[in-house]
């Protein structure tokens, strides 16, 4: 009888030698499931997609243009209460520095088909006019009963401290106008 054993063990011995030769062990521990570790040339050709840590969100694409923006942010919408709305009105807001943006705040179902679409934000004779719009079939449409917050967003050119009244229009699909008092942003009086 042949002694195979310990040849089977040199061969076993040698195949683990071969598998760690040729470079330097990562003792470093491996990556969270999920994340991938990028390769050094990776790291340095792509810049960081790590969120910040800031309070504010990056701007929506329509924000950097001049459009209106549906809110999404849930920390945006979780700074206004349905208590905080007026019924049957919306809640305006002053948000950005030097009154350059403006949230108008409204309750209602959370079907967006349900909600009317913002159009336009205007400065005219000391007044700030905002302008919504319905979509078609917007009667028709089937709308939940959860009530919740939902809010759309207006780059605002041309306003200064004494803007300090909003003529909403088209907020409900039976009214024309409505006006209201801006808010100011929070932090200031």
């Amino acid at each position: 009888m042949r002694r195979t054993i310990p040849l089977a063990l040199v061969a076993v011995i040698a195949l683990a030698g071969c598998a760690s030769a040729g470079g330097p062990v990562d003792s470093s521990a491996p990556p969270a499931p999920g994340s991938s570790t990028p390769t050094t040339s990776e790291s340095a050709e792509a810049p960081s997609a790590e969120p910040s840590d800031s309070a504010t969100a990056d701007p929506q694409p329509s924000e950097l243009s001049g459009e209106p923006y549906r809110i999404e942010d849930e920390a945006i919408l979780g700074t206004v209460s349905l208590d905080d709305i007026p019924q049957g009105e919306p809640l305006v807001i002053w948000s950005g520095v030097g009154n350059s943006l403006v949230h108008v705040f409204g309750a209602g179902s959370s079907s967006t088909d349900c909600q009317p679409t913002g159009e336009s934000a205007d400065v005219d004779g000391g007044m700030l006019e905002i302008d919504f719009e319905w979509e078609d079939g917007a009667a028709e449409a089937i709308c939940t009963a959860d009530m919740r917050v939902f809010g759309w967003a207006f780059p605002v050119t041309g306003a200064d401290a004494s803007v300090t009244q909003a003529t909403v229009d088209e907020w409900t699909d039976d009214a024309d106008e409505i006006t209201v008092e801006i808010q100011p942003a929070e932090g200031t009086s």
